[in-house]
């Protein structure tokens, strides 16, 4: 995947957790804010493509794309879940 691929993907699972922190359950945003933090270190400008990789480019772009439809459907429980999913296919290097 190429870097500006990534950063759009990072960037979808950024504002899936945004809106899940923000309009989800109460017994969920702790769980969502902690899944945005960990996605904004991705999103930041300096990071290289060489930084981060993932175990499966095209699942984690896939992911990253359900993940914000389920939090734009207030889907959030399945929102959550795609980003943890996400989040386990996210290694640094």
């Amino acid at each position: 995947m190429d870097h500006a691929t990534f950063l759009a993907a990072i960037r979808q699972l950024c504002a899936a957790a945004d809106i899940a922190a923000r309009a989800g359950p109460q017994n969920l945003q702790f769980d969502a804010f902690q899944l945005l933090a960990c996605f904004r270190r991705y999103d930041n400008a300096g990071l290289s493509r060489a930084a981060a990789s993932t175990s499966h480019d095209e699942l984690f772009q896939r992911t990253a794309e359900a993940a914000l439809t389920m939090a734009g459907r207030n889907e959030f429980p399945a929102s959550l879940a795609l980003l943890e999913q996400a989040r386990s296919l996210l290694h640094a290097t």
